[in-house]
């Protein structure tokens, strides 16, 4: 497996399983990356994943409570948005405009900070932190500022990959299944967690506009 998804799947404590539905689907699809890898290595279940699916170029990765909420037609619905993502290379194209950025503007203030001693000696006054560790923890504390602010600049870019995906979606399955897919997404419910998601960028569109299009699309095309 790739390094980062090798990673994440090791931290997510999740357990492969074979597909060979979803990977005819990923063959029509021309979700090439993720046929690379041997059966046993592509598709994967986590407890503990917050979302309900992610993808990399080669691995899917599924909450294992939304996928066994999935008829099996469904399954292949979420697949196909996952596969949308791969063949189109969004993965790649997200990296130049979201971490990239902040990696490199992350680095410039830690090096601005390891050449300016009155500002390292002013923050040492308050945390006891030795010269090196405070410089690394300066720097990844404003990576993780800088990569949430350019998820805010790029909302709607992200939000528009994620429509795209499920319009193409219906597609390749049963629209109807995309439909239904969607909506047996766990909706957050709890005021915490609700207070959170509107502090956090929206890149993805409502669970009720994501239907709306997908119906709106299917509706255009009949036409």
């Amino acid at each position: 497996m790739g390094i980062i998804s090798g990673i994440t799947v090791r931290l997510l404590r999740a357990q492969p399983f074979e597909s060979e539905a979803l990977d005819k689907l990923a063959e029509t699809m021309k979700a090439t990356p993720i046929l690379k890898r041997d059966k046993l290595h592509r598709y994967y279940k986590s407890s503990v994943l917050p979302i309900c699916c992610l993808a990399y170029s080669d691995a899917l990765v599924f909450n294992s409570m939304y996928y066994e909420m999935l008829l099996p037609d469904e399954i292949l619905a979420v697949g196909a948005h996952e596969f949308n993502h791969i063949a189109k290379k969004h993965v790649v194209k997200r990296l130049p405009r979201t971490v990239l950025p902040a990696l490199t503007l992350s680095i410039v203030i830690g090096y601005l900070s390891s050449i300016n001693s009155t500002l390292i000696n002013i923050i040492q006054l308050f945390i006891n932190f030795d010269r090196g560790l405070l410089i690394a923890s300066t720097t990844v504390l404003f990576f993780l500022v800088f990569l949430v602010a350019s998820f805010y600049v790029n909302a709607k870019w992200l939000s528009r990959q994620e429509t795209e995906c499920d319009i193409s979606a219906a597609e390749f399955v049963n629209c109807e299944a995309v439909v239904s897919a969607l909506a047996k997404i766990p909706h957050k419910t709890s005021s915490r967690e609700s207070k959170l998601s509107k502090l956090l960028p929206h890149t993805h569109p409502s669970i009720e506009q994501r239907i709306k299009d997908v119906q709106a699309a299917r509706t255009f095309k009949s036409n």
